[in-house]
This record gives C-alpha cells, structure tokens and sequence, in this order.
C-alpha cells in the first residue's frame, strides 16, 4: 500500500528558512496529513531517505521534525531493521496529562476540577435522554449490572466500570465536543482519586457508598426512559455534587491536582469520609 505522504509545495523554500523552521514547517505538514485524515492511525510513514527526497531536506531536519509529531503522540517511531515511523491512535490520555501539568503549574485544585465535570457531565446526560436511544439505555443497564457484581470482590473493575458508565453518557450524548473535555477532565480526576485513601469508621459504609451510588446510576437510567431532559440534568447534577463532597472530604484542606505522582512520595492528608446519601432515599 502506498503511504499518503506528499510532497510539500516548494519545498526548496523550506530550506532557505534554517533547519528549525525546516523541521517545524514539514512537522506542520505530516500533522495536517494525520488531523484531516489522510493518514490513518496504523498507517506507516514513508523510509527516512523517501521523505528527505519529498521536502527537500537533510536526515537532521526529518528526525527534528519527526521528534517534534512523537513528542505530540501522533507518531511512534520504532528502531531498528523493520522501525520506522507510524501514525499513532489518538491518545486521550496524553493528552490529559498535557493538560494536567499545565493545569497543576497553574495551582489548580481538585475541586476546580470536580466544578468543571459538574459543569459538563450533567448536560451531557439531558441531551442523552432526550435522544431515547434504546441501545444506549441497554448499554448502561449492562455497566450497572457488570458494576454491582464487581462491588463484591473486585474493587479495580469496579473503578472502571465506574468510570465508563460516565464515559457513555458522554460518548453517546450526541456532542463530540462535551464528549472530548469531558474524557480530558476524567482522565485527570481519576489520576488524582488512584492516590485518594478511604478511610472510614467500618468497612460497611464504604460498601454502602458503592451501593448508593450503583442506586443512583440506576435511578438516572430510568430517568432517562421516562423522564424529561431538565429533571435527568438536576438528577445527575445532585448525584455528582454529592460524590465531589465525599471526595474532598478525605482531605484536610484544597488539594492541588499532582499529574506526576506515580502513587509513591509523601502520602496525601486523608480524613473520615461517612455520609449518608441524600439521593439514594
């Protein structure tokens, strides 16, 4: 299969500007190529010597240029007789941490974060119900049933499950862009929560706290197939709110976001979190 890569337009110009903007200019190329989609996620590019022929540039300025798209997540590069480079899938993930590090040289806090999914998430679950779609509603049914059952003995599944019944809110809300934030702020919040110790009198209320919460998603569902937009939006609004305050009460005071913690360093301030829920009545 013959790669999708073309040659810049006079090319020979992109010399005269100097090897950096060279590098940044051809750089700029290969990633309009991959955002408009002409080349693909899998697809390989063309062999070093190839490209230098096609921008008219030295092996120096392509590997600048090539380091420039790897250090974005649009290419990886592999060495060796069989590397190369090859267009990667879009990385929602590297990209929360990019925003994340920006976010904590900012200062920001946990509950900055917690207001901006507050201010996303439950829109995106009225827009979802208005839609009645019932492959959705049976897809959210299957997370909740899958959810419970890890609730009992595998508390990493259940993490997950959690995470992507919010995911499918968003995902099928019919907005890629609420969707696309939504991921951003998500993959944040729950590298911040893989560090959160819950501490609580007994063993039971933490179990409860899953419980409610597994109640409440159902409840939202169920919303969703009779209710109106505005009242599924208030719903999952409280639901959230209620779930920000548990959060932030294991700490002793605001809590700047820390992208970089890898679970080890100095342990974070924990409280007692035990409360009742008020939506699960």
């Amino acid at each position: 299969m013959t790669n999708p890569v073309t040659k810049l337009p006079k090319a020979t110009n992109v010399v005269s500007r100097g090897p950096q903007k060279a590098a940044a200019t051809v750089a700029e190329e290969l990633r309009r190529q991959i955002v408009t989609g002409k080349l693909k996620p899998g697809d390989k590019l063309h062999p070093e010597n190839v490209l230098q022929i096609e921008f008219a540039i030295s092996r120096p300025t392509l590997r600048e240029a090539l380091r420039l798209l790897e250090s974005e997540s649009l290419i990886t590069i592999a060495r060796g007789r069989h590397g190369g480079a090859r267009v990667s899938a879009i990385d929602v993930g590297a990209a929360a941490r990019q925003v994340g590090l920006f976010l904590q040289i900012e200062g920001t806090t946990l509950d900055d974060i917690w207001l901006a999914r507050i201010i996303i998430e439950p829109p995106a679950a009225g827009l979802l119900a208005a839609l009645r779609n019932p492959i959705v509603f049976a897809e959210l049914d299957a997370n909740i049933a899958a959810a419970r059952e890890a609730a009992q003995n595998d508390l990493i599944r259940y993490a997950d499950l959690s995470a992507e019944f919010s995911m499918l809110i968003t995902r099928h809300c019919g907005n890629k862009t609420i969707h696309l934030l939504a991921s951003l702020i998500y993959n944040i919040i729950r590298r911040q929560h893989e560090h959160v110790t819950e501490r609580t009198i007994e063993k039971a209320s933490v179990d409860k706290l899953r419980q409610d919460s597994i109640r409440n998603r159902q409840k939202m569902v169920k919303l969703m197939r009779t209710g109106t937009s505005t009242a599924v939006e208030k719903f999952w609004r409280l639901h959230l709110e209620h779930t920000r305050d548990l959060v932030l009460s294991a700490y002793k005071a605001p809590m700047t976001i820390d992208v970089l913690n890898e679970r080890i360093g100095k342990p974070r301030p924990v409280g007692i979190v035990k409360r009742p829920s008020r939506l699960a009545r």
